[in-house]
Order: structure tokens, then C-alpha cells, then sequence
């Protein structure tokens, strides 16, 4: 996973601390950096959510890059 994309979504989720989003985008960011991490069907799928419903292209192509990485592509 790039580490601008890694960046841009630690930054988003600095800046919504208290929202969902922020707090799971926050969750799964970390558990990127560990190799033996399997993501569960509902990180997945809520992730997709999220990128479907992303309006910042940017954000959103770091989104892509985050679930892209977490589903070993």
C-alpha cells in the first residue's frame, strides 16, 4: 500500500476523531502495518461502503488502495 494513501487516511481520521468513520478508518490503517492480519467479511464490506460513498477523489483512491491491500490484491 502506498504510503501517501497510509497519509491521507491518518490525516481524514485526526480530523474526525469522533466520528465511525474516522475511528474504523483509524482501526484498519494500524492493522495494515501487521503481515499476519486477516481481515474479518464485515471490515470488508463496510470499507467497500465507505468507498462507494466517498465524495474526495483523493481520499477515495486511498480507500481503494487500503481495501486493495487488506483483500491481497
Amino acid at each position: 500500500m502506498p504510503e501517501y494513501s497510509r497519509i491521507l487516511i491518518e490525516e481524514y481520521c485526526m480530523n474526525h476523531t469522533k466520528t465511525k468513520k474516522g475511528t474504523f478508518l483509524w482501526d484498519m490503517v494500524h492493522k495494515s502495518y501487521d503481515i499476519a492480519y486477516e481481515s474479518t467479511d464485515y471490515e470488508i464490506l463496510y470499507l467497500e461502503q465507505l468507498i462507494s460513498r466517498e465524495k474526495n477523489p483523493e481520499l477515495k483512491e486511498a480507500l481503494q488502495d487500503l481495501d486493495d491491500f487488506m483483500c491481497g490484491y
